[in-house]
């Protein structure tokens, strides 16, 4: 529960401190104003140490997501379909959707790594000398965290689906194995 909190109030601090520079979403403006170059100069350490912190958070996230996901992959999916196949029993319908998750997998691998390149590339910049590099260093970064996200998502939506086909191919399993004792 506390580190639910941790996680949720690094995130409220890293929005607060991009709103607070006038970031308001993956599409802002690429050109600073004096005034937010000036709050990205007066706020560089604070900046930075919230990013640093997001990007150690973020990656103990990933790395503990990556293992769910593989072992969902690998002891759930994976072997329920071998056993449907060993059976020869229709697993077309889990064998479909376990190639999707499989590729949103390797997606959000790849993405994420895209991510934390960027994220550290955008730690590196001297924010107090170059605040308009940096800013666009973590623009990027945002659209970059936002495909992970979609991931994420996306890896949950075909979990639900992989349910689903499971789901069915458990009535229709029973209604032919029905229909068969009849």
């Amino acid at each position: 529960m506390k580190y639910r909190l941790f996680v949720v109030g690094l995130i409220l601090a890293v929005g607060s401190a991009m709103a607070f520079l006038g970031i308001r979403g993956v599409s802002a403006q690429t050109t600073l104003t004096d005034q937010q170059r000036d709050l990205i100069r007066a706020n560089c350490i604070t900046i930075k140490n919230t990013l640093n912190q997001l990007n150690a958070s973020d990656a103990l996230l990933r790395v503990n997501r990556g293992q769910v996901y593989e072992s969902m992959g690998s002891k759930l999916m994976d072997r329920f379909n071998s056993r449907l196949d060993g059976r020869n029993l229709d697993s077309r319908g889990v064998v479909s959707v376990t190639g999707s998750y499989r590729s949103s997998l390797q997606d959000f691998r790849a993405n994420y790594i895209t991510y934390e390149r960027q994220l550290t590339a955008t730690l590196r910049i001297d924010c107090t000398t170059d605040p308009d590099s940096f800013h666009a260093s973590l623009l990027s970064a945002r659209e970059k965290r936002a495909l992970v996200h979609e991931d994420v998502n996306r890896l949950h939506q075909f979990i639900d689906d992989y349910r689903n086909a499971a789901a069915d191919f458990r009535l229709n399993f029973e209604r032919v194995s029905g229909e068969n004792n009849r």
